[in-house]
């Protein structure tokens, strides 16, 4: 069990559970394509990125696999955040708040969708409830809205294991954040107890959504009304934590899979138990892990498995038809 435990820290610690200059903060993938215009939103999308994450790894690969450029080329205005790889919500938001400024600022827009993998999620509520008047739209994906059991068993580690990876997880946060321009600081014991089940509790009470189901038998809202500003609430998740024998992560995916079980979670991604990431309008789940959801590594999944690219094209389809 001492084995399992020191793997599952270092799966929290270094997978996605997935401001500045407007150049230095995030990625620009260009204005609305003429020749098609499925994918173009009223509003700018914005991807977030989760734990561990940036808009590219060492400036060379997306985060997000694939997905920006088809956006593009189906007509959409994207950018692609850089908040911190490893800290809390309310970090991590007040980050991307300064970044949806700069993207009004050079698009002339009035609002942003939102589409956030993971931690990600969280961070956009936090933005969508500190500037309202910005979000037109927050749709996450497989967000541990209300924790994951991951989290809760590592943070019964030893503190001086703890101390030790959250040390090389801050260093690699900070390596990462070189590529891109960015320097945001690192806080990753921040980050784990805000995925634990007691602190995304806490979270919501103080960051409360009508998107939160009460439990994993209903739903969420739909729509949310914060001060006169109206927002569209949307979520999927993937269910299941081994997808691909080629997928390097799948081993670790297969091991937060049964620690999820174990503690009664249910169906998961790996990291994120199905019944965490309900949020607002539930479009479904697929036969991705963790990893899968933002078509990595390199777009390897299930072979009779949804395309993530074609997921979230779908998607931006209907925030437009939406008026969003």
């Amino acid at each position: 069990m001492k084995f399992l435990r020191e793997i599952a820290v270092a799966s929290v610690l270094s997978f996605g559970l997935t401001a500045g200059p407007v150049h230095a903060s995030f990625f620009h993938w260009g204005r609305p394509h003429p020749a098609d215009a499925y994918s173009q939103t009223k509003y700018p999308i914005v991807l977030v990125h989760g734990l561990s994450g940036t808009s590219k790894y060492f400036g060379i690969i997306d985060y997000w696999w694939k997905i920006p450029e088809d956006l593009r080329a189906q007509g959409a205005t994207v950018y692609v955040a850089n908040v911190a790889a490893f800290n809390s919500d309310e970090q991590r938001g007040e980050a991307l708040v300064k970044q949806i400024a700069d993207v009004l600022a050079a698009t002339g827009a009035s609002k942003v969708n939102l589409i956030a993998h993971s931690q990600g999620g969280t961070t956009s509520r936090y933005a969508a409830a500190v500037r309202p008047e910005w979000v037109a739209s927050v749709t996450t994906i497989s967000t541990p809205h209300k924790g994951t059991p991951v989290a809760d068993y590592v943070a019964t580690t030893p503190a001086v294991l703890k101390d030790f990876l959250a040390g090389g997880a801050s260093i690699a946060g900070a390596i990462l954040g070189l590529f891109v321009g960015d320097s945001q600081k690192q806080d990753p014991l921040a980050a784990l107890a805000g995925l634990t089940t007691s602190g995304a509790a806490d979270f919501n009470r103080r960051f409360p959504s009508a998107g939160l189901p009460a439990n994993c038998d209903s739903q969420g809202a739909s729509t949310e009304v914060r001060n006169g500003n109206r927002q569209k609430l949307y979520s999927w998740a993937g269910n299941q934590p081994a997808t691909n024998v080629l997928d390097v992560t799948d081993p670790m995916m297969a091991l937060g899979g049964m620690i999820i079980r174990n503690a009664g979670g249910g169906g998961n991604d790996g990291l994120v138990p199905v019944c965490s990431a309900r949020f607002g309008q539930d479009l479904g789940q697929y036969g991705w892990n963790h990893v899968d959801e933002i078509n990595h590594l390199f777009g390897l999944r299930g072979l009779s498995s949804a395309d993530p690219v074609v997921t979230i094209r779908t998607h931006a389809n209907r925030l437009k038809l939406a008026g969003l």
